[in-house]
């Protein structure tokens, strides 16, 4: 178990920006349900369905990550060239290579001597991100470190499924994190079950096996009539919920023992926001009253992967800014599998709540399909 301690780490301010284009209605999902609408209704209130937000086509997370950036950056007057490290944590980069914190480089316009790169940890990757920016500045290697994470998942209208469709939407976050002279404590716990990798993967598209004209067309069926195709992702459900349930409540149990806290010193649990049901109990088996946790966040903006947690967070501490919320836990699970939670000081950091964004792309699917085909057919060596 990877347990740390930092005191020096202040995390001066997040910006959180969700684009305003808003998915189909759970409703139109009837035929998940056997065409039930009492089904459909009983599955709302349990699991929590509601709106969910998707980019346009040709919008990545680094672009809204971009977005994020630089409208944090002018928000706290931080210079750009200031930023020593970039870390760009998501599960859907822009490229195999190079890494998308390079093209973050470029866009934001940061200084030739920041050094950047890219964190692909799933579920669990906000918390992994702060973990590794902390580490840089509590070891002296940098001063100041800019972590930008999201995500934006892309469905097949053709292979929709209740497992994928009515959960995910997509995000992006800008954190700054600085040195500090004061003490300002932080606790990390974190730990991992490569067993039950299988349970949440993307079989195809890298070397293991490749993209290929066979991967492309074939469509696999399982026992419950869901499609699947092996470059868009695989999920266990029922694995995935064992896990969660096994394993997370005495991850919680294990942070709170690890940093000598106990439940009553924490204002709030930003626990990853999976579902209404899976949050509810994790809060319950963990022995969290309901006053110190949220369900709400995964109704009103879906599941957003990686920046979950963060997502819960935000949400709730716009409301609270009077009550200043100080100390706080980010719980979060899943791909690996994963665990990965901490305990933060965030008293008076800035913040102005989740902003829902318009976004246009630079170019759309096509667009960057013409653009690439013509740049490499008009490439040559010689001069």
């Amino acid at each position: 178990m990877a347990v740390s301690q930092f005191n020096h780490v202040k995390i001066s301010g997040i910006e959180y920006v969700v684009p305003n284009n808003i998915c189909r209605n759970v409703d139109d999902y009837l035929h998940f349900f056997d065409n039930n609408p009492k089904k459909l209704q009983r599955a709302k209130k349990i699991i929590g369905y509601g709106t969910r937000y998707s980019a346009p086509e040709g919008v990545t997370a680094s672009d809204i990550c971009e977005y994020a950036a630089n409208t944090l950056l002018s928000k706290i007057n931080m210079d750009n060239k200031s930023i020593d490290v970039l870390i760009f944590v998501s599960q859907s980069p822009d490229y195999f290579a190079p890494p998308s914190s390079q093209v973050l480089h470029k866009k934001l316009q940061l200084s030739e001597s920041c050094a950047v790169f890219d964190v692909t940890q799933g579920c669990t990757g906000y918390v992994y991100g702060l973990w590794l920016a902390s580490s840089l500045i509590e070891s002296g290697a940098a001063k100041i470190v800019l972590l930008c994470a999201g995500d934006n998942t892309y469905i097949d209208p053709e292979f929709e499924q209740k497992g994928k469709s009515l959960l995910f939407s997509d995000a992006a976050s800008a954190t700054l994190l600085e040195y500090s002279e004061d003490i300002v404590k932080s606790h990390y716990y974190i730990g991992s079950k490569g067993e039950g990798y299988e349970s949440i993967i993307f079989p195809a598209g890298r070397n293991r096996l490749p993209v290929s004209e066979k991967i492309l067309k074939t469509v696999i069926t399982d026992k419950d009539g869901n499609k699947w195709k092996l470059h868009e992702g695989f999920m266990d459900g029922l694995a995935v919920f064992d896990f969660t349930m096994n394993t997370v409540p005495e991850h919680i149990a294990g942070l709170m023992q690890s940093s000598k806290y106990s439940i009553d010193d924490i204002d709030f649990f930003a626990i990853h926001q999976a579902n209404k049901q899976i949050v509810k109990t994790v809060a319950e088996k963990a022995g969290i009253p309901e006053s110190k946790y949220s369900v709400e966040t995964f109704s009103k903006y879906g599941n957003h992967g990686g920046i979950s947690c963060l997502s819960n967070l935000i949400d709730i501490y716009a409301d609270n800014i009077k009550n200043k919320m100080q100390k706080v836990a980010l719980i979060s699970y899943g791909t690996g599998l994963s665990w990965a939670s901490a305990v933060l000081d965030i008293g008076n950091i800035y913040c102005s709540g989740i902003q829902l964004t318009h976004f246009e792309p630079e170019r759309n699917h096509n667009e960057e399909f013409e653009y690439w085909v013509n740049k490499i057919s008009n490439y040559s060596a010689s001069k």
